[in-house]
């Protein structure tokens, strides 16, 4: 239920952003801010989620990150003025960076067997899948018959009942819990540094009417990385246990998780701006059009996924649903080129919203905790939220820059993210055939 409603949150927004736009009064410029944020939170702060979880306790994490949550999610339906909607944004993506790892770590902690362990990951996986369609499917008829505000009161009630679940049904957490330093800094800083990641790619398109403050900040992100890195191998509880990064699953299903985030929250960025600014769908509309498919997605989790790891196994099955993704990317680029673009996007929204989310982000997951020791399960979910997240807000500052770059050239904006789109599916498809090659 959690995992459903993180993913739902960050997909649900999408279809409420010309409400949004109207309510605020701010330009386009500012749309990828307010899902940049919140990805960038989570990604910066995961690693301490995880870290917490293991040091403090699975249980207590989870229901701390939950209740954050749903207070953020209170707040932002009150925003009186944008910059409290990004700070509520940002508080959305500190409770998920504490409440996911954590998650993650109650289960493969629960279930010891590996097929088990699976199995269950991958109806965990397989939730955060549904959550990405459904939010698309949703948003638009919340915001358009309720107002935006429901996007964010929608997540108090159900969250609720999700701690109260926790709080009877999963287990306490063992004692002594091993105390160890939190490591709080390194967390901060790497949040800092991931924002202004994104900034610099953002603020590319400016670079020549200010390159000698560009190269300032520039120099100031590479100092701030190398300290970061310097810090975490002397540090006696570092936020990123870099020998991690010797296993191959590890590296695999991190590098997935990044690539799959950079695709889909793209994806879903320009999906909403085509049908509602370029087909004049209107937000319930477009919730109408893509809800079957958020059911379908279900259908696939429940019946499809399970079969598919039986007779492929993991990695083959991750390599399907990154071939559905670039399908999907593929077909959303043919329908720029058709008298009738519809049908080629609802070819996209299959492949995509259905399929690809629904069988690769388990594997992705899956792959990068499988083989990690039991006592750092919990720092290995961190990094794995963290390599998802921060593929999806460097890759939304990567697309929204080839779009405006292409507006100033007069080329086409949608053609020019979607090359990007493009260019990353063939990247996720060859490095998970590099690691079927390597272990089979």
């Amino acid at each position: 239920m959690a995992i459903f409603f993180e993913a739902l949150d960050v997909s649900v927004l999408n279809m409420a952003i010309p409400q949004m736009e109207a309510f605020f009064h701010f330009g386009p410029d500012a749309i990828q801010w307010v899902q940049t944020v919140y990805v960038l939170f989570y990604a910066g702060l995961v690693l301490l989620g995880g870290r917490l979880a293991d040091t403090r306790g699975r249980k207590r994490i989870f229901i701390i990150g939950a209740f954050v949550f749903v207070l953020a999610s209170l707040a932002a339906g009150f925003s009186p003025g944008f910059a409290w909607l990004l700070v509520c944004r940002g508080l959305q993506g500190a409770g998920v960076a504490l409440a996911i790892p954590a998650a993650m770590a109650i289960i493969t902690n629960t279930f010891t067997e590996a097929t088990a362990r699976n199995r269950a990951l991958g109806i965990f996986g397989a939730m955060a899948g549904i959550g990405f369609a459904t939010g698309l499917a949703i948003g638009g008829l919340i915001s358009n018959y309720l107002g935006w505000q429901w996007v964010f009161f929608i997540n108090v009630p159900v969250i609720g009942v999700v701690i109260l679940l926790a709080v009877i049904y999963i287990p306490a957490d063992e004692t002594p819990v091993v105390k160890m330093p939190n490591n709080a800094v390194s967390a901060l800083l790497i949040t800092m540094l991931m924002m202004l990641a994104a900034w610099l790619i953002h603020d590319l398109v400016n670079i020549g009417q200010h390159y000698t403050k560009y190269g300032a900040w520039l120099l100031l992100f590479i100092g701030g990385a190398i300290f970061f890195v310097r810090r975490e191998l002397a540090h006696v509880s570092p936020l990123v246990d870099f020998r991690l990064f010797r296993l191959r699953g590890v590296i695999t299903g991190n590098a997935g998780a990044a690539l799959l985030g950079s695709m889909f929250l793209s994806y879903i960025f320009m999906l909403t701006l085509y049908l509602q600014h370029d087909l004049h769908f209107s937000p319930s509309q477009a919730g109408l059009l893509l809800f079957p498919f958020s059911i379908l997605s279900g259908i696939i989790s429940k019946f499809v996924l399970p079969r598919l790891f039986t007779r492929l196994g993991v990695a083959k099955t991750g390599i399907l649903g990154y071939a559905c993704m670039l399908g999907g990317i593929l077909f959303f680029v043919a329908s720029y080129f058709t008298a009738y673009p519809l049908l080629l996007i609802l070819g996209a929204v299959a492949c995509i919203n259905s399929f690809g989310m629904a069988i690769t982000f388990p594997c992705v997951t899956i792959l990068a905790v499988q083989s990690v020791p039991e006592r750092q399960q919990g720092l290995a979910s961190g990094i794995n939220g963290t390599a998802n997240a921060l593929g999806g807000g460097l890759g939304l500052s990567l697309v929204g820059l080839a779009m405006e770059m292409a507006t100033l050239k007069g080329w086409s904006a949608y053609g020019a993210g979607l090359s990007i789109l493009v260019a990353i599916g063939l990247l996720a498809i060859g490095q998970l055939l590099w690691f079927y090659r390597r272990i089979g």
